[in-house]
Formats: structure tokens, sequence, C-alpha cells
């Protein structure tokens, strides 16, 4: 609670309003974007938001193709328009929505487990304005997007986490 939160001395609390977890088991029939494509619709609907009330996305880049490909299931923009969108800066510090501000996992690397804790706190930091160099100014609402494991083609489990302060 705020309450708790005050006692505690923590000045900037954040709430996490939508936490999902979807698994291919649930749809294993359907297509190979699914799991991604039900989590991430389920967490902004829990969450009251959309993609363009976002401040900034922390997302799982474990190779460099699987963070473009993520943008357009995120809603950031169009499968045709990730190259424009790129090329203007949008996802970069400073741009419409910044994306991965900590440097992802391919310059962080991928520990397995603490990979999910690390996107909580980097959208903690900056829904708290204690990022430092790499702050999103005025951030209000982050996006933490996860997934694991792999059958056929498509992510074992997947999960959302959105966090608003």
């Amino acid at each position: 609670s705020e309450r708790k939160a005050r006692r505690m001395g923590i000045e900037r609390p954040v709430r996490i309003v939508s936490s999902v977890v979807h698994s291919y088991f649930e749809h294993p029939d359907n297509s190979p974007e699914n799991v991604m494509s039900i989590s991430i619709a389920e967490a902004y609907h829990d969450a009251g938001v959309g993609p363009r009330d976002l401040s900034l996305v922390e997302l799982h880049d474990s190779s460099a193709v699987t963070e473009l490909l993520t943008y357009e299931h995120l809603g950031l923009c169009e499968a045709a328009e990730v190259a424009a969108f790129l090329e203007r800066g949008e996802s970069s510090l400073g741009g419409r929505i910044p994306v991965n501000t900590s440097g992802g996992l391919l310059r962080k690397g991928h520990p397995v487990g603490a990979t999910g804790v690390a996107q909580i706190a980097e959208v903690t930091w900056q829904l708290q304005g204690r990022a430092g160099g790499r702050q999103v100014q005025g951030a209000r609402v982050g996006l933490c997007h996860n997934g694991g494991g792999s059958l056929g083609n498509d992510t074992a489990v997947m999960n959302i986490t959105i966090a608003m302060r």
C-alpha cells in the first residue's frame, strides 16, 4: 500500500498493475505467435493501458531479431514499419518509446531466472526517476516482456508485467 511504502521511506512507490503468464500448453492449437499475443492483450486490458500509454519497455531480446519481431506484437509499430521506427530513433532513449534502457539481454547477459527480476528492477528505477544517465524523462508506465523456452515455433512460457507510478 502507499501508506506502507511511506513508512518504509519509499518516496515514489511503483505499482504492478498487471502481470500475466501464459504457456504454450494452454493454447497448443493456435498460431505460433499466440502465446505472446494473448499475454500482451490481457496485460494491456488488465492494466487499462495500451501501447501509446507506455513510457518504456524492457523486452526479452535474446537475439537481435527477437526485439524487432516483438515491436509489432506489443503494438509499438506495424511489422512493415520496424526499419523506419528504428531509423527515426523511436525506440532509443529520448525517442517515443525507449526499449531496453538497461541495454537488454544482448548487453548485460541473460542469467536464466534473473532476467525478469532485472527487467522489473529497471522499470522500477525508471518510474522512480532513479535510472541515472539512462533515465526516461517523465516515465509513468513501463512494460516488461519476458519469455522462456520453446516448443516448436512458439514460446513455452510468456510473462508480461506492467508497472505504473
